[in-house]
């Protein structure tokens, strides 16, 4: 009676293990990402790029293979992982520049500035607006914080699109088209709520705690909002579909 109980023991801990390392080559990945967004794309990136690529894909495989909510999609890693490299390459062929000279770039990014101004007012902080330029007086440590359009969220909504056509190829065929519409535009809501909400709380860092911390938490911060947001509307969303398909299967 002993030895089975060791081999499950061992395999639990074996699939805690995977799961430990599967988190942290993700989040490997993800902050190899930042620092590439943050630099020259260049030669000497591409081998970054690909161990990136490579850490994610390994991650999210053991991740999809051994979370148990997770375990229904574990065929899709590649999936996940062809989103990821797409994600790099939008740096890599400097999307960046068409979002931020674009028309929609401009869009996001006065829209962005529109709901700041309002948060920040509704904060009872004193804040006044030229152009795509928030004025601060005192008590504020910083006189200005420029929003430009990469600010505004149309690269973020052009990654989540992106992204959502991956992720949806094989979870989509059980969520029928008019929840698939539902999805995806709640995600695209969801996406400029959590780009302007990053540049709410990057400003009201700057605003109590000076230029320093505001760069800070621009680099670093805004980044983890985003992620945090970007991971419930997944998490949301494939719960949905696996709680519709369950009630499915006890119909028939």
């Amino acid at each position: 009676m002993s030895t089975p109980f060791r081999g499950v023991g061992k395999l639990r801990i074996g699939s805690r293990l995977r799961v430990a390392a599967g988190s942290a080559l993700v989040f490997i990945s993800l902050i190899l990402l930042r620092f590439f967004q943050l630099s020259d794309a260049s030669l000497p990136w591409i081998t970054i790029m690909g161990g990136g690529v490579l850490a994610f894909a390994i991650g999210s495989k053991w991740l999809l293979g051994d979370v148990a909510f997770l375990s229904d999609y574990r065929d899709m890693w590649p999936v996940f992982s062809a989103a990821m490299a797409i994600a790099w390459l939008i740096h890599a062929v400097q999307l960046e520049s068409y979002a931020a000279g674009s028309s929609l770039g401009e869009f996001f990014g006065g829209l962005t500035v529109f709901a700041t101004v309002g948060l920040l007012r509704l904060s009872n902080l004193p804040v006044a607006v030229t152009g795509d330029v928030l004025l601060f007086g005192p008590p504020s440590l910083v006189g200005a914080v420029e929003v430009t359009p990469l600010c505004g969220g149309f690269l973020s909504v052009l990654m989540f699109i992106v992204a959502f056509n991956f992720v949806t190829f094989e979870v989509g065929r059980s969520l029928g088209f008019p929840r698939l519409t539902l999805l995806l535009m709640s995600g695209v809501g969801v996406t400029i709520a959590a780009a302007i909400l990053r540049v709410y709380v990057v400003t009201v860092v700057g605003f109590y705690y000076g230029l320093g911390a505001l760069n800070l938490a621009h680099t670093y911060l805004g980044y983890a909002i985003f992620l945090s947001i970007a991971s419930g509307f997944w998490y949301v969303a494939l719960k949905w579909n696996k709680d519709r398909v369950a009630r499915r299967n006890r119909t028939l």
